[in-house]
């Protein structure tokens, strides 16, 4: 008899009771079962992690159905930015135009943070040129989209101009190519050169006219005195014989010679007590 009121009460205890609360049946399990202590939060932790994933996908599947435009709205940079050309005192960048751009805004900056100039163009036109700049300066040049009046995040592109090479060092370079070439009395190219006429062509080949004769080229007005000369000046041997400045002690020019089994237009170099410049003239324009 006893045993039989205590199973009854059991199956009792198994079903809610009116009023009961809702956690009482878990919470009597666990007590019974302490496994269920961890269990049940790892359950929920990971219910709750698929849930956010679910949430995430359907958002992801939304944005792809919108029109173009809107994905293209954070298209940051606009692609493709890149220089076009550069020269020592200009530049001139262009990116791909994005049908999603109502225009573009740009500002060139120097590197010390000097804003060059600023502007803004229209969406299908993508370049964008400056000028009055200085060789061998860096700067910053920066642009951004604006679809639709919501500016994206800019791009940025350093450049560097070039420091153009000075008509010296052109004309010095010039008539380096010609080593070799013979001694010709009043030469100018035609089989050979004298040392005014190889001086004269090579200047002539960087866009400077000078005199034929070294008399002339003495007094004419675009030479002037140099104390510390650099490649290209030029150098006069008294009043009859001139040749290009190459390095201490050293020119390029074209002589009678021969000289160290040299003759005609070569480097050759100076003898202090024999063979010395008396002068070093740098031309006018020439850098």
């Amino acid at each position: 008899m006893i045993t039989e009121v205590t199973v009854t009460a059991t199956r009792q205890e198994r079903r809610r009771k009116p009023g009961a609360r809702p956690g009482a049946f878990w919470a009597r399990r666990a007590i019974r079962y302490p496994v269920l202590l961890w269990v049940i939060p790892v359950l929920a932790s990971a219910a709750a992690s698929a849930l956010l994933a679910l949430l995430a996908l359907l958002a992801l599947l939304a944005l792809s159905a919108l029109p173009t435009w809107a994905s293209t709205v954070a298209q940051n940079p606009p692609p493709g930015l890149h220089l076009m050309w550069a020269t020592g005192t200009a530049l001139r960048a262009g990116w791909s135009a994005s049908p999603a751009a109502s225009s573009y805004s740009y500002a060139l900056y120097q590197m010390n943070g000097i804003q060059i100039r600023a502007g803004e163009e229209p969406g299908y036109y993508h370049t964008v040129s400056y000028d009055n700049l200085q060789p061998g300066w860096s700067y910053r040049f920066v642009v951004w989209a604006n679809p639709h009046g919501q500016p994206s995040a800019p791009a940025t592109l350093w450049v560097t101009l070039p420091v153009p090479t000075p008509l010296r060092i052109r004309a010095y370079q010039w008539a380096e190519s010609q080593a070799g070439t013979p001694y010709v009395y009043g030469g100018e190219g035609q089989g050979g050169y004298d040392c005014s006429g190889l001086v004269r062509t090579a200047y002539g080949q960087a866009g400077i006219w000078l005199p034929r004769t070294t008399t002339e080229m003495l007094g004419y007005w675009r030479l002037r005195r140099e104390s510390a000369p650099r490649q290209g000046d030029l150098v006069f041997f008294g009043s009859g014989h001139v040749e290009l400045y190459d390095s201490p002690e050293r020119s390029f020019g074209s002589e009678t010679g021969p000289d160290n089994g040299h003759t005609g237009a070569w480097w050759y170099r100076w003898w202090p007590d024999n063979w010395w410049p008396t002068a070093f003239y740098r031309v006018t324009g020439a850098g």
